[in-house]
């Protein structure tokens, strides 16, 4: 298993040292906005350096997807079905090389994101004291205002429900490319079935939530506990669906 995810986490080398020397890039641009003493190149940086962290989260989910598309699809990448290793050993490789791969992301951005907030707000001028008042702001509102509960218990649902989304594009994937015999337009028809997917997932929760009408976690904020364990099941589902799918199809 170990050397799967290595393999898998090997195939998203060239994402990460293309993000990384974005990031270096920005990195540069907000020093030099230090150096010259120019607020809104330091603001601009910062600013980026936000959205371009947002963005590759988004874009490791996906890649993910390209990557198991690509597998099905070419001749070379079509032999790791092939390997002594279980269909469900395979796919969890894949569905682990992409939380690593996000949370290698997040944390490089995040690391950035603090250090340059830091050092700006230490420094005198315009931003310097803006974000000093922010900061003040913030640090009275953590103390009466901002729930912990809530935000961990969205960040967690947020992780479930993303790992969920993943898992689902695998299932479309592997629908499109075995069941529905690799159609000429199998990128096109992959997306429609995940989004189809997702709306199925999307009126049975509305449906079993209506009928069991459970009561939210308590300093969760309106998080229930069916939200956690509904899309835990269908996460589940959907990875054993698509590993019996594979087995059936791909294997030898």
């Amino acid at each position: 298993m170990g050397k799967l995810i290595k393999y898998e986490w090997r195939k998203q080398r060239t994402t990460r040292i293309l993000i990384l020397a974005c990031l270096v890039a920005f990195i540069l641009l907000f020093a030099a906005g230090m150096l010259i003493k120019r607020d809104t190149v330091v603001a601009v940086s910062i600013l980026i350096i936000t959205f371009a962290g947002i963005f590759g989260i988004f874009y490791a989910g996906i890649e993910n997807l390209v990557i198991l598309n690509r597998d099905l699809k070419t001749k070379q990448s079509y032999m790791l079905w092939m390997v002594p290793h279980s269909t469900y050993e395979i796919l969890g490789a894949k569905v682990l090389a992409g939380i690593l791969q996000m949370v290698f992301i997040f944390l490089a951005f995040f690391i950035t994101g603090v250090v340059t907030v830091t050092v700006t707000a230490a420094s005198e001028g315009s931003l310097g004291e803006l974000l000093r008042g922010l900061g003040r702001f913030f640090e009275e509102a953590t103390h009466s205002n901002v729930d912990w509960g809530v935000f961990f218990g969205v960040c967690l649902l947020l992780l479930i429900s993303w790992i969920n989304v993943m898992v689902v594009g695998f299932l479309a994937i592997i629908l499109t490319r075995t069941v529905l015999l690799n159609a000429r337009f199998g990128g096109i028809i992959a997306v429609v079935v995940f989004f189809l997917i997702n709306f199925v997932i999307e009126r049975i929760y509305v449906l079993l939530d209506s009928l069991i009408d459970m009561a939210p976690l308590s300093g969760m904020g309106g998080i229930k506990p069916f939200d956690f364990v509904f899309y835990l099941i269908m996460t589940v589902l959907a990875f054993l669906l698509t590993g019996w799918i594979a087995d059936e199809k791909l294997s030898v």
